[in-house]
């Protein structure tokens, strides 16, 4: 279920510091990707219905920084 994995990275990337220190780590967005279990179409539909849920301009703000911090790995 990477679909799930994606999700769950979302969410936790806005708060777990570890977490995005090792993402910093990897040698490339290819071998992130294999390390997190999902794959950029997987994440990028994570991300959708992530926005999708947002109630506020916040979170939805909150949601896109994440899109962006992760595209610029």
């Amino acid at each position: 279920m990477a679909l799930g994995k994606a999700i769950k990275f979302i969410k936790q990337a806005g708060n777990d510091k570890q977490l995005r220190k090792s993402c910093y780590q990897s040698n490339s967005k290819e071998d992130l990707l294999q390390k997190l279990g999902f794959d950029m179409g997987e994440f990028e539909d994570a991300i959708t219905m992530q926005l999708v849920k947002c109630q506020t301009y916040e979170q939805a703000e909150q949601v896109q920084q994440i899109k962006m911090w992760f595209s610029l790995l």
